[in-house]
């Protein structure tokens, strides 16, 4: 994990590098390099070194090229030994080398090649390729003003910048795709990659993946779903285990995190525990049965109001934009006691709920509806219709916290996303995974790279995400309740008197921060947005909290 910055005729020095010091404090390096008249070449990276831990040239070269790189490319392995055939030469055992002598042999088509979460940033000698990973896991942002082109990791690493709102933020209180709230700067979309020649003045951004659109479902047996799910899951965890570091786990206490605690065999996890949440939504029990049953120790990790006063400013300043959720704090206490036990490596269960329908709130929505089938339902449809909405409309309602009139806005921003080819279902999962997980990766991103810790999802393996939709609706909902293949599987691996089997009712991870700052039990965000939002500008205009 790194951090990177660069461009062409940029403003950074070596003080903007500074500021990624957190995503790599391993080495660190910035260099200028003059390509022609009136054109620099500026190239920097902080290293978290997980991956051969000496300390390495950089930017890693190959002939006249360069790369900064940002992540992991778990099957780096596999690529290397195949480059190796095809006659090509390694000096290091990274996989950043891998990527780079992977895009000098195929071009961006080397993309489609890799499994794992990356930003990067190439230049061959004439332009720059910059891409990321296919659901957007690592962050790259970028501007451009006349002939100056830069990027980096994070919004912090540029010069000024000028907070801009902007009706897509205020309307789903985080920013996805390319846009930000910060004037000229913008994000490479996830699966995307970008080209800037410096010489023709042109910038080009094309998407190179998608989640694949099923009009039939592929699968419909469910033994060999469920033989499919478990098979590419424990390959998926196995990948991400790769590393010269142990790797630790966050314990929710819920089936995600459980499933992968049992693939993967880590030796430590780490689980948060609100005081004021202990009678209502108690994670410890299920979390230390759990960790009992497979040998695991499990530190718990409990943040008090004192600690999130002091630490709301550091907090913002890691995060640069609110993501719409409460779940920040506890992520940033997590990790820093991850750190504090000296891992560099965590894994997460975070894409479950958007791929397998998890969340209430669709739960809810899949739920209603009348037998359609009825005549009377037939014969009323029309009028039926213009009462319940479509299937868009009932989804925005629902997943909008501005009432109807937010509702209205939200579902433009979304029309094109939604197929009327497609069930209700896979409109909801594929919208959640493209659009509602962005936010949830840009916090867990900044809150672990905010202690230095590497984040790793085994859920958002590219094959798990297409093996999801490929599945026919019922083995991912079923009986009024989402993941019903997650639940399955977690009955073959979990041990078959583990708590967590037992759960009916599964929270995220909430904080009591109206609770702390208004003296009342809610989960209203509204508050909660307004003063992060404020915190985040503040602390960008000082460049630290």
């Amino acid at each position: 994990m790194c951090g990177i910055l660069g461009g062409i005729n940029t403003s950074f020095g070596p003080e903007a590098a500074a500021r990624l010091h957190h995503r790599g404090p391993d080495q660190q390096s910035f260099v200028v390099e003059e390509v022609g008249d009136d054109l620099r070449v500026s190239l920097g990276q902080t290293r978290l070194n997980i991956v051969d831990r000496h300390d390495i040239d950089l930017p890693v070269r190959v002939g006249h090229a360069s790369i900064l790189f940002n992540g992991e490319i778990y099957n780096w392995i596999e690529l290397r030994n195949e480059l190796l055939g095809l006659g090509w030469e390694f000096r290091t055992q990274t996989d950043t080398e891998v990527a780079l002598v992977a895009y000098l042999e195929w071009g961006h088509a080397c993309l489609s090649r890799f499994n794992g979460m990356f930003a990067l940033a190439i230049w061959d000698g004439t332009r720059f390729f910059c891409a990321r990973d296919r659901m957007g896991k690592k962050p790259l942002f970028y501007r451009v003003r006349g002939k100056r082109f830069e990027f980096a990791s994070e919004v912090k690493a540029f010069g000024k910048v000028e907070f801009v709102g902007n009706e897509l933020f205020d309307l789903f209180e985080f920013c996805f795709n390319e846009h930000t709230v910060y004037r000229d700067v913008f994000m490479l979309q996830p699966g995307s990659y970008l080209l800037f020649d410096p010489r023709k003045g042109t910038l080009l951004t094309a998407s190179y993946w998608d989640i694949p659109h099923q009009t039939e479902p592929e699968i419909t047996d469910e033994k060999v779903a469920i033989d499919r799910f478990i098979e590419i899951l424990s390959d998926a965890v196995k990948l991400r285990m790769r590393a010269d570091v142990p790797v630790a786990l966050f314990l929710s206490g819920g089936l995600d995190s459980s499933l992968i605690a049992a693939l993967s065999g880590v030796q430590e996890a780490f689980t948060c525990q609100f005081a004021e949440f202990a009678d209502t939504i108690n994670e410890e029990d299920y979390a230390k049965d759990l960790a009992a049953h497979l040998g695991i120790k499990v530190h718990m990790v409990r943040p008090s109001k004192e600690e999130f006063l002091r630490d709301l400013s550091a907090l913002a300043y890691h995060l640069e934009m609110p993501t719409g959720s409460f779940s920040v704090f506890p992520l940033y206490c997590l990790a820093r006691a991850v750190r504090e036990r000296g891992y560099k490596v965590v894994l997460s269960g975070e894409g479950s709920d958007e791929l397998f329908c998890g969340y209430a709130r669709n739960e809810f929505l899949l739920s209603e509806g009348r037998e359609r089938n009825d005549a009377k339902v037939q014969n009323y449809r029309a009028m039926l219709g213009r009462y319940d909405g479509t299937d868009l409309d009932r989804f925005s309602r629902m997943a909008s916290r501005s009432r109807l009139s937010g509702a209205a806005l939200m579902k433009g921003y979304l029309l094109h996303l939604w197929s009327e080819r497609k069930s209700m279902l896979e409109n909801i999962s594929y919208v959640e995974s493209r659009i509602f997980l962005q936010p949830l990766l840009q916090m867990g991103d900044r809150m672990t790279m905010a202690h230095s810790v590497e984040g790793r999802c085994p859920f958002l393996d590219y094959r798990l995400v297409e093996f999801a939709f490929s599945l026919d609706d019922s083995l991912r909902y079923r009986d009024g309740t989402g993941k019903w293949i997650v639940q399955q599987a977690a009955r073959r691996l979990l041990p078959k008197d583990s708590l967590v089997l037992q759960r009916n009712v599964k929270h995220g991870l909430p904080t009591p921060v109206n609770l702390w700052m208004q003296g009342r039990h809610s989960f209203d965000r509204k508050y909660w947005n307004a003063i992060l939002t404020a915190e985040c500008i503040k602390n960008l205009a000082s460049k630290g909290p």
